[in-house]
């Protein structure tokens, strides 16, 4: 298993010195970035050796999915640059959380948001996989979200969605937030990609914690063969990257 870590593009050579295989910067800051700020990321990942096989944040806070007024076409039109910028950056997993960009309007249904989110799940597939790309659909806790805050939600909406380039991530905290037990990863058939960080003050592990072997088991049993990125805040991160990462090994190694 390959250990990652969730960081802004300013953090390249952090991570790079602290253990991790790679670092999972956020979509929205990269397609956000002027040409100059891009190429010059791009040079700072080639010059720290450290990959950037996956992306989080995929949407923008300003673009609001739900919103009846924005349109595919604002939508695509933002995913054409975010796409080939993660392409260019050798990335082929792209993490669909953005809380605040999918949060359901007062007026508007669970059913309708839902259905819409299905067919922004679509369109997001099929400008994926132009670029070869997976959308691992995050569930998020309800404090961030008011839309899709469980595994067999994600699963649902992907399944809605009805492509192949839609999949399903499994975060650690944002379970333990919802109490939702880890099998849920077993029942809903497995997860695509991983998120992990400590139940309380969502911190870079450096201890075991009670729920960790359920987690490492549940993504064991289902043969999960992606990558677990580390979401959380770390003070030191030449002190605990290590550490985070030679516990997280063994805890794989021991599920």
């Amino acid at each position: 298993m390959k250990i990652g870590f969730c960081a802004k593009p300013a953090q390249v050579s952090e991570i790079a010195n602290a253990g991790y295989d790679y670092m999972e910067p956020p979509v929205n800051a990269i397609a956000g970035m002027e040409t100059d700020a891009f190429q010059a990321f791009v040079r700072q990942t080639w010059e720290a050796g450290i990959a950037t096989p996956s992306f989080n944040l995929l949407y923008p806070k300003n673009l609001a999915l739900l919103d009846p007024a924005t349109e595919d076409s604002q939508i695509t039109a933002y995913l054409s640059l975010a796409f080939e910028r993660v392409q260019r950056l050798g990335g082929t997993m792209v993490v669909f959380g953005s809380g605040k960009s999918r949060m359901r309007p007062e007026n508007m249904s669970y059913g309708e948001a839902f259905l819409r989110l299905a067919a922004i799940c679509r369109l997001s597939g099929m400008m994926a996989d132009r670029f070869g790309l997976t959308i691992a659909i995050e569930p998020l806790n309800r404090s961030e979200t008011n839309m899709i805050c469980s595994l067999p939600e994600a699963a649902d909406l992907a399944a809605a969605a009805a492509h192949p380039r839609i999949r399903v991530l499994a975060d650690y905290y944002h379970m333990c937030r919802e109490s939702e037990p880890m099998e849920e990863i077993e029942r809903i058939g497995g997860v695509v990609h991983a998120h992990i960080a400590t139940s309380e003050g969502r911190l870079a592990p450096v201890v075991n914690e009670n729920g960790f072997k359920d987690f490492f088991k549940a993504l064991k049993t289902t043969g999960f063969d992606g990558c677990l990125s580390v979401e959380g805040k770390c003070e030191n991160m030449a002190e605990g990257g290590p550490i985070t990462v030679k516990l997280l090994l063994k805890l794989w190694e021991e599920a």
